[in-house]
């Protein structure tokens, strides 16, 4: 499916009749439209989401409430009693089919007044769409359901937006229309990607088809046939009465479960909002690095200082020694002064030798009578023993000092050494903290940290509580449908009985046998597709970016992030700090990998001959893309879109054409500039764009 032609009549910046034709070349596949800043590229993207939903996307320069469709000097020439027109025409081709798209709205003057150039729209806009087959167009069919003859029962009320939104459906209108920033944007939900991948391989159908029969809230076709059972006794009352009370708590905690995802969603772009102003600007992103590093310093220099107390103290444990080292000055001349002659025999005093002299028998066994000789020795050695004589015991006690005086000396200059490392330290830690006080001050004033912290903590918290109570619910409902289901096999058992429920009964096995089906093949499609996703992902993200420090990754929020391989050390290291060009980059990343999974699955279900697949095949419309890469990432980026997507649509600066690469997969006619005249309004277009 391809897009095959634009036409605009006073759309925006295009006065008059505006047309583009796309290349519908199976090898070079793309059309780009060059042109400068304001010229009017973005006006064709808006014409493209205009003519098929009626919508418009706030850009760089205006609101989208603020948008007027109608060309200026359109409405500069219009009368009071005027009615101008606007305009979008596209055309499909699928195959031999095309089909023409008309998107039209009635302007007037809000005013009589001629100085009043306001306009409002006259009516609502009108859509119509014609079928051409084999080159033979059909009959105007109208949205409105205003048709004719067979038509009129065809073609109700929305039947052509309905067309619209089944080849290229709504959901999925930010993956074919991609404004370089869409994908950089924290409001891209979970729920919203996840939709995305099911309606891109074909199985939304399946999924909504699940739900009617009956895993839908309110009355599915299930829950309504077994409602006409018919019935009686208390046994079958008693599970009548169980299973709708089953109902309302599963009811109650689907919704539970949609309000707290809801709420999770959107505390988590609260959450990155913050987490993306907190690392935003680089200047205070090196600020809060540097933050970091004085906390980190300050925890090491404190245990440090630490280390040099307790080193103190043990040396103070041992310092007894020291202190009576110091005493030997005053010993030296106490001992000066007394007569220091005398035996240090060890163990022996006068009271030893009295004691002997008492007994009347020495050691040795001889008497110790007053004439003997032995008594006459020891009475002499009484004399210069201890306490008699003190001379052996205080040259043994100088000798104690003057060991431990020795050993000890080093003791004063060891503390010294000690202590003034303490001191330094301490100087240091003080000077670290007076630094992160006036760091942590210029941080608050510069971007209000203190306040977007807390309040980043606290939408932290929030996305914690939200998950926690949604996972509450669904293992609740998990439980409550599962004893439901129990139940419900009861009742049947007991319906049986009564030949009134034979055609219930075989309604209830029709439906559940095709919601089995359905299951089967949902089951079949989505099988293994996260893990494929993210391998092809990986393949990817290495193919464009080259990068070998660094890995790329689809998580369980449903988006990619990136990581260092390893980090200081530290392995799997998220990076945090994504530029705008590097999250669209990654973004290109993600759709270039959902459109190539696309590709693989049709080819899976070709290979195994299915026919109709149901896997959407999309175009590709880009305006400004590569506006924030770099030359090498656009090269890089451009060069993969042709192959993965059916057509590319890419509206660029003349900067970023040479860096693209893409001039290979370029036919000359299909490459197209906007121009502008200096001081004019209203833009044009010129075919061959690179001459």
């Amino acid at each position: 499916m391809k897009f095959e032609s634009i036409k605009l009549h006073n759309f925006m910046r295009y006065k008059g009749e505006t047309e583009i034709r796309f290349s519908c070349n199976d090898d070079k596949n793309v059309t780009v439209v060059l042109g400068d800043n304001t010229f009017g590229k973005t006006t064709l993207a808006q014409a493209f989401r205009w003519g098929l939903f009626e919508e418009l996307n706030t850009t760089n320069y205006t609101k989208k409430k603020d948008i007027v469709l109608l060309n200026n000097e359109v409405i500069a020439t219009m009368s009071p009693e005027s009615r101008q027109t606007v305009s979008v025409e596209i055309v499909i081709r699928d195959g031999n089919t095309q089909w023409k798209f008309t998107r039209t709205s009635y302007f007037k003057r809000k005013t009589a007044g001629d100085r009043d150039l306001a306009i409002v729209q006259d009516g609502e806009s009108k859509l119509t769409m014609i079928i051409i087959q084999d080159g033979i167009p059909g009959k105007v069919i109208n949205n409105n359901g205003e048709n004719t003859g067979a038509d009129e029962k065809k073609y109700k009320k929305g039947c052509v937006q309905e067309t619209i939104e089944n080849m290229l459906p709504r959901s999925l209108s930010n993956y074919f229309f991609f404004d370089g920033e869409r994908w950089g944007d924290a409001k891209t939900a979970k729920s919203e990607v996840k939709g995305s991948i099911n309606t891109i391989l074909g199985v939304t159908g399946l999924i909504e088809m699940m739900k009617h029969i009956k895993d839908g809230q309110g009355k599915t076709v299930l829950k309504t046939l077994r409602e006409r059972i018919k019935g009686s006794g208390d046994e079958y009352d008693r599970l009548q009465a169980e299973i709708k009370a089953l109902d309302d708590s599963i009811d109650e905690y689907e919704h539970k479960i949609k309000d707290e995802e809801d709420a999770l969603e959107t505390s988590q772009r609260e959450r990155d909002k913050l987490a993306k102003a907190l690392n935003d600007n680089r200047q205070i992103e090196e600020d809060q690095k540097k933050f970091a590093q004085l906390e980190k310093d300050i925890s090491n220099m404190e245990e440090d200082r630490e280390n040099y107390y307790a080193d103190v103290v043990k040396m103070f444990s041992g310092s007894a020694r020291f202190f009576a080292g110091e005493m030997l000055p005053q010993v030296d001349a106490l001992l000066a002064k007394v007569d220091l002659e005398g035996k240090d025999i060890p163990g022996v005093t006068v009271d030893t030798v009295d004691y002997l002299i008492n007994l009347g028998k020495c050691l040795c066994g001889e008497d110790l009578s007053e004439d003997s000789e032995a008594y006459k020795n020891l009475m002499q050695l009484r004399k210069v023993i201890p306490p008699e004589m003190i001379g052996g015991a205080a040259g043994k006690f100088r000798d104690l000092l003057y060991d431990w005086q020795y050993n000890a000396q080093s003791l004063v200059s060891d503390i010294e050494d000690k202590a003034g490392d303490f001191d330094s330290i301490q100087d240091r830690i003080y000077e670290k903290i007076d630094e992160k006080d006036l760091l942590e001050k210029k941080m608050d004033r510069k971007a209000n940290i203190a306040a977007l912290r807390k309040n980043y903590n606290t939408w932290v918290s929030l996305c914690r509580n939200h998950e926690q109570k949604r996972n509450e619910y669904v293992v609740r409902l998990d439980f409550a449908k599962k004893t439901r289901d129990s139940k419900n096999q009861q009742l049947d058992v007991l319906s049986r009985q009564n030949e009134a429920n034979e055609s219930v009964n075989r309604a209830i096995a029709y439906a559940e046998a095709v919601y089995a089906m359905a299951e089967r093949q949902l089951k079949k499609k989505q099988s293994g597709v996260f893990e494929q996703l993210n391998e092809i992902i990986s393949e990817n993200f290495d193919r464009m970016f080259n990068d070998g420090e660094k890995y790329a990754k689809l998580e369980d929020d449903y988006r990619i992030h990136v990581y260092y391989h390893s980090v200081g050390g530290s392995k799997d290291y998220e990076e945090q700090n994504l530029s705008n060009g590097e999250a669209t980059a990654i973004n290109f990343v993600y759709i270039v990998s959902v459109l190539e999974l696309a590709r693989r699955k049709a080819a899976e279900e070709a290979g195994a001959g299915e026919t109709d697949s149901g896997i959407i095949n999309l175009p590709l419309v880009l305006d400004g893309p590569f506006s924030t890469l770099s030359n090498e990432n656009t090269s890089l980026v451009a060069k993969k879109l042709p192959e993965f997507a059916e057509q590319v649509i890419i509206f660029m600066l003349d900067k970023d054409w040479a860096s693209s690469g893409l001039d290979e997969f370029v036919l000359p006619e299909y490459c197209y500039r906007v121009n502008k005249e200096e001081k004019a309004n209203s833009s044009t277009i010129e075919r061959g764009g690179l001459e």
